[in-house]
Formats: C-alpha cells, sequence, structure tokens
C-alpha cells in the first residue's frame, strides 16, 4: 500500500494575506464618483443653456424693440413736420401750436433715450458668447471625461474579477498574467489620478476664487446681473428686473411717452382743428406706443427673476457642490485604489510559487503505519474473494485457503478438472446451526481488521 507524501497539506490562499474586495469597493466608488460629477457638471450645463437660451430670447426682443422705437422716432419726426407745415395756414392756434411743438420735441428726445438704453443693453447681453460657447466646449469635454473614466474602470474591474478567479483555481498562469495586466492598471490608476487631482483642485480653486478670471471673460453688468438672480426673490411679476440692465428705467419712460402721447393728441386737435393729416400721423405714433409697450412687457417678463433664479443657481450649486464633492471622492478612492494595486501585486509577485505542481512521488508503507500494521498481513487469506491476484504482499506466501475459490483448492479431494455441474454439493439444512464469526478465519481477520 502506498500513498503521497504531503497529504494533509493543502496550499495558502489569497485571502489568508489581503482581502480582494477592497479593490472592488474601491472600483465601484470610483465609478459612483465619477457618476456625481457627471450628474453635477450636467446641471451646471443644463442651467448654463437655459441661461443663453434666455439672453438669447431678450436680444431678439431688444431688437425688435429698438426697430420700433427707431419707428416712432421717425413717425415723430414726420408729424413734426407736417406741424411745422401747417403752421403758416390760417386757423392755427399759436399757443396750442407752440406747446404741440414743445411736446414733439419732449417725445423725440425720450425715444431718443430710450434708443440709447436698449443699445445698452444689448451690448450687455451680447456677452452671453462666452456662456455659449463655454457651454459647448463643457459639454463636450465632461462627455469625453467620463467615458473614458468609465472605460477604464470598467477594465480595471474585468481585470481584477480575472485575477481572483485565476487565485480561486490556484493557476500559476492566471497568477502570471493577472501579474502583467496588474501592473498596467496599476499604471493606469496612478495616471488618472495625475489628472483627476489637479482638475479638482482647479475646480476647488475656481469656485472659491474665480471672481478675477470671470471678469476677464464677462463684463461686470453682466456678473452684476448673475449675482442678482442667485439672491434675488423671484416674485411673479415682470418688473423684477436686475437694475444693471435698465429696463424697468425703460418701461418709466415709454409709460411717460404715452401719457404725453396722449397729452398732444388732445394739443394737435385744439391747435389745428382736427386736420386729418395731423390725425392720421398721429394714429400712427398712437400704434407705435402700444408695439413698444408690448415689448418692453416681453422684455421684462423675459429678463424677470422668476425667469432666471432656477438655472443660475443650478450653473452654482451642480459645480461648485456636486462636482466638487464627486471629484473629491474620486480623488480619495483613486489613491486608496493605487495603494490597495500595489500591495496586490507585491502578493501576487511572491505567490508564483505557491501554485506549483505538487510532488506525487509514492514511497512504501512502513512498520509503523498507523492505518494498518504489517503485522496483520498474515490474518489475511490468501483467496478472500479473489483480492490476493492484486495484493502484492501475498504473492510469495502460501496460506491455508478458506475454501471459497479455486484458487488454491477446493479442499474436498474431487477433481478440480471437473465441470462444476457435474459435482455434487449438498444443499444447506434450515436446522444447521450458523457459527459465530469469531470462531472462523474469516471472524478473526475481520476483528483483527478493524483492531488499530
Amino acid at each position: 500500500m502506498k500513498r503521497p507524501e504531503n497529504l494533509d497539506e493543502g496550499p495558502p490562499t489569497i485571502h489568508d494575506t489581503f482581502r480582494p474586495q477592497c479593490p472592488f469597493i474601491f472600483l465601484g466608488l470610483c465609478l459612483f464618483a465619477n457618476e456625481h460629477v457627471n450628474r453635477g457638471v450636467a446641471k451646471s450645463l443644463n442651467g448654463l443653456a437655459d441661461v443663453n437660451r434666455g439672453f438669447k430670447l431678450a436680444i431678439a426682443q431688444t431688437d425688435t424693440l429698438n426697430d420700433t422705437c427707431q419707428k416712432t422716432f421717425l413717425h415723430l419726426k414726420t408729424l413734426k413736420e407736417i406741424v411745422d407745415a401747417k403752421r403758416n395756414g390760417t386757423g392755427v392756434n399759436e399757443t396750442f401750436a407752440a406747446q404741440a411743438d414743445i411736446l414733439l420735441t419732449f417725445l423725440s428726445g425720450g425715444m431718443e433715450s430710450v434708443k440709447k438704453k436698449l443699445n445698452t443693453l444689448q451690448k450687455t447681453l451680447q456677452d452671453e458668447s462666452f456662456l455659449e460657447s463655454a457651454e459647448v466646449y463643457a459639454e463636450r469635454i465632461e462627455l469625453e471625461r467620463w467615458m473614458l473614466l468609465v472605460t477604464l474602470l470598467s477594465i480595471m474591474m474585468c481585470v481584477l474579477f480575472a485575477g481572483v478567479i485565476s487565485f480561486c483555481r490556484q493557476s500559476k498562469k492566471g497568477a502570471i498574467v493577472f501579474s502583467g495586466l496588474g501592473i498596467v492598471i496599476f499604471l493606469v490608476v496612478w495616471t488618472l489620478l495625475s489628472l483627476v487631482l489637479p482638475f479638482t483642485v482647479t475646480l476647488v480653486d475656481f469656485c472659491s476664487y474665480g471672481g478675477q478670471y470671470i471678469r476677464s471673460k464677462i463684463s461686470d453688468p453682466m456678473l452684476n446681473a448673475m449675482k442678482f438672480y442667485q439672491t434675488c426673490d423671484a416674485r411673479p411679476t415682470h418688473d423684477n428686473v436686475p437694475p444693471i440692465f435698465g429696463a424697468t428705467n425703460i418701461s418709466d419712460t415709454l409709460s411717460a411717452f404715452q401719457a404725453n402721447r396722449t397729452h398732444l393728441d388732445s394739443v394737435l386737435d385744439a391747435a389745428f382743428n382736427h386736420d386729418s393729416k395731423i390725425s392720421n400721423s398721429s394714429a400712427v405714433i398712437a400704434d407705435d406706443t402700444i408695439h413698444t409697450l408690448k415689448g418692453i412687457g416681453a422684455l421684462e417678463s423675459t429678463l424677470a427673476c422668476y425667469a432666471f433664479r432656477q438655472s443660475v443657481r443650478a450653473m452654482s450649486s451642480g459645480m461648485c457642490d456636486q462636482a466638487i464633492i464627486g471629484s473629491s471622492l474620486l480623488t480619495f478612492c483613486l489613491f486608496s485604489l493605487g495603494v490597495f494595486l500595489f500591495t496586490l501585486l507585491l502578493i501576487v509577485s511572491r505567490s508564483w510559487n505557491l501554485f506549483t505542481r505538487l510532488p506525487s512521488d509514492y514511497v512504501e508503507v512502513d512498520e509503523d503505519d498507523p492505518f494498518f500494521p504489517r503485522t496483520n498481513d498474515s490474518m489475511i487469506p490468501v483467496d478472500i474473494y479473489g483480492t490476493h491476484v492484486f495484493n502484492p504482499r501475498t504473492r510469495d506466501r502460501a496460506e491455508p485457503s478458506t475454501n471459497t475459490t479455486t484458487a488454491t483448492g477446493n479442499g474436498s479431494g474431487e477433481d478440480q478438472t471437473a465441470p462444476l455441474w457435474n459435482t455434487s454439493s449438498a444443499p444447506p439444512l434450515s436446522s444447521t446451526t450458523r457459527s459465530p464469526y469469531n470462531e472462523n478465519s474469516y471472524g478473526n481477520y475481520m476483528n483483527n481488521r478493524y483492531d488499530v
């Protein structure tokens, strides 16, 4: 009987020295942090897109209102020329005519003032071109950043999973392959850390002290407007507009223009006795005044606090709250993952010999074998169920037979060459008493066999 050496020794596993779930935990946290950064940046970009759309609409409304004011100014100039021509005629009240001339001059000056304020507002709103370009580039960069991190982190997770499988199967080839790929992902982790850490520091610095950079790209009126939208009370009124835009002053000027124009109509009727030409020209100006009032009302609604408050706050909270938290967590997890991968590579580089194939040499059982001492060999019958054929210990021994086989004789003196069907054997008697097991050699064998 032979047995292999080192039968009771098992190869050590990686769980004895290292817990492999830690890299998976940090990889999962990295994916979560990356998604958190993406959500924060997407929130800021959505708010920025809303602000850009609102400013574009305001610019279009300003252009329309400016054109209407220009037409009104030309119509006032035409009316003034008609009034000057009619003053030389008969039946004209000079007092009312002089008053009408003063009102026309005042209305023309007011409309000219409105045009200047609209041009200033339009120039302020045109600073949104930087915000539009920032939206386009930030969206493109964020998409590529998110896809790159997700791809690399997923590859790392697959490599680590394959490494764990190879260790569980105690594969030397798997350990070697994992060592090579582990060095690659180790370098990738530290490369990502070298990129994410400056990004995090830059983002924190931008949110804390980024005013100087923003002032170099955006005018002070636009910055003041952004501050107003971030802290204003969103009342459901159209006049809640940043003071720097001057929309309220334009609205007040046009309201005064409407009142003076109504007074001008009565003066012209009294001065020129309801002249049809003057009345038609005055009606055109009245129609222009209605369009200007509608235009300034729409512009105030577009630039009101409730239209920009949520978007501006989303720009700030998404970039300076969610993105900073996510990037900080991503930096910490990448650093921890790099440290764990370094430790794991050290363990793997020293564990190749653990998975070598164990020797399969067999040795002879000596006299002190605790399972079956050699002294019990003599108690085994030679022909017990024919097992002596494959027993090397009994090949050179001649021991008494139990007459259970024909290997050494049947013990009856009959011809061993006679066929079995020609031999006679008495049937067993029911009254025959069976001897106990301990009275024959088979019983002694059974007792001695398990007497260890």
